[in-house]
């Protein structure tokens, strides 16, 4: 079987909300669907989220529709999250970082390691980790809009 090239994938975003309401809508991944565009379901597997909590997560994306088994390594809210794949099409591994700013907003820094094998076939790795902060880019982006509007409404 044929080695295949990691794909390091990183991107730093602000939100306009604590680093606790930041993690309550970025790291509960029952959140997912909420705020990510390519995730279609999630379903927690073994309760709340927690270290050892597992969930099952739906994506899809580049035409593929893509289910997983997710386990979470950390879950301290407000700063940090990680988490990696039990089964799937493919294996990856994420965190989310979360730290508080000045002026009451978060800065979020996010990771993902994606060993996609030959998945997506002859797609180059530089042109999917290009998918892969796109994605979280504009997800970030319509985030950051939503809590500003819904910090306005109230």
């Amino acid at each position: 079987m044929a080695r295949t090239e990691q794909i390091n994938a990183a991107y730093t975003f602000r939100l306009p909300v604590t680093p606790e309401e930041a993690f309550a809508r970025v790291s509960q991944p029952l959140q997912d669907p909420v705020w990510q565009a390519a995730c279609v379901d999630v379903t927690l597997l073994n309760g709340e989220p927690r270290p050892g909590g597992q969930y099952a997560i739906t994506f899809e994306m580049v035409g593929k529709r893509m289910d997983f088994t997710v386990e979470i390594d950390e879950f301290v809210p407000g700063a940090r999250s990680a988490f990696h794949t039990l089964s799937g099409p493919f294996g990856y591994v994420g965190t989310y970082t979360y730290t508080a700013q000045g002026d009451g907003s978060t800065t979020v820094d996010w990771t993902f390691d994606v060993d996609p094998g030959d998945y997506f076939g002859i797609m180059p790795k530089s042109l999917l980790r290009k998918v892969l902060v796109n994605g979280v880019k504009k997800d970030a982006a319509k985030l950051a809009e939503r809590l500003r509007k819904e910090a306005v409404a109230s």
